[in-house]
């Protein structure tokens, strides 16, 4: 029997939807995952203690009792957020002995996460670029995203998650701090090719890189053109994508129109399906695990 995927997926409760909606999206394509959530709200964890189940459990963030954890979290929540990725992570693997995947609340699969892990291979860490280059860019946000990264339990695995938790946790690197835990990647660009896999033949979209695909084929076999490269779009990463169910409106990642102007979501067919699709399955989600019957 193959092994389970294991998931680490971090939010508070303003995010469970979107929470909710990943996870959805993971399962609906491939039932050999399990995702392990932490809540870094006591709300977030008294909802997801009622949809808890052999693919989905729920963490409670006092779980993680690091002394400097909690008082960055009593002092700077912001910046606990971004502890968070790396050390739940690292945390998990050390309870499950197992390969991990940290996956952002706001990410939606389109296919399995199977096909990431395939192409990932043997290598021992797994990333995916920005697609973005201009110097500004990456010099504040670094050259990979933190919406996905895999880790294998090897040496080379272990050790890299080890160094980023310690790092991000403590501080360290003042040079790589420009943007939470993610510019701390930004050494793997150096790293042994053999043991790091980055971006691959995988379609990802996301607001800072929308503007850089040919959609032309999309509405027919679900694929992006990207540097002359055909590729099939299996996530994308709504990140600062907000929306309002009593206005049944959304607006998508105003704070990244540099990089995809706001225009280009109507203008472009196809981007405002995904963004229409998945607004769509927020609203399923919410009335799927009964948001509305909370109690505020």
């Amino acid at each position: 029997m193959k092994a389970k995927s294991h998931i680490c997926v971090v939010s508070d409760y303003n995010f469970l939807v979107k929470g909710l909606a990943l996870y959805d999206s993971l399962l609906k394509h491939d039932d050999n995952i399990v995702v392990h959530y932490l809540c870094i709200d006591d709300r977030s964890f008294d909802k997801l203690q009622q949809h808890s189940c052999d693919s989905l459990f729920s963490y409670h963030y006092e779980i993680l009792d690091d002394e400097t954890l909690l008082n960055i979290k009593n002092t700077d929540r912001e910046y606990y957020c971004y502890t968070l990725s790396s050390y739940f992570s690292r945390y998990m693997m050390q309870e499950l002995g197992s390969d991990i995947t940290y996956i952002d609340s706001d990410i939606y699969f389109y296919d399995k996460l199977s096909i990431i892990l395939d192409e990932i291979g043997d290598k021992d860490i797994g990333v995916f670029r920005h697609r973005q280059y201009p110097l500004t860019f990456v010099n504040n946000n670094g050259f990979f995203n933190v919406g996905v990264v895999h880790f294998k339990k090897t040496k080379v695995g272990q050790t890299f998650l080890n160094w980023w938790s310690d790092a991000v946790l403590h501080r360290k690197y003042p040079e790589l701090a420009t943007c939470g835990d993610q510019k701390y990647l930004d050494v793997l660009i150096n790293a042994d090719p053999e043991n790091v896999f980055i971006d691959g033949n995988i379609g990802h979209g996301a607001p800072w890189q929308w503007q850089l695909y040919d959609y032309s084929s999309y509405f027919e076999d679900g694929c992006i053109v990207w540097d002359g490269q055909k590729q099939k779009l299996i996530f994308s990463h709504f990140s600062n994508f907000d929306y309002d169910l009593s206005e049944n409106a959304y607006t998508p990642a105003l704070r990244h129109s540099p990089y995809t102007p706001q225009h280009l979501y109507t203008n472009i067919p196809q981007l405002k399906y995904i963004h229409d699709s998945y607004f769509e399955q927020l609203k399923q989600t919410y009335a799927k695990y009964n948001f509305a019957g909370d109690i505020t």
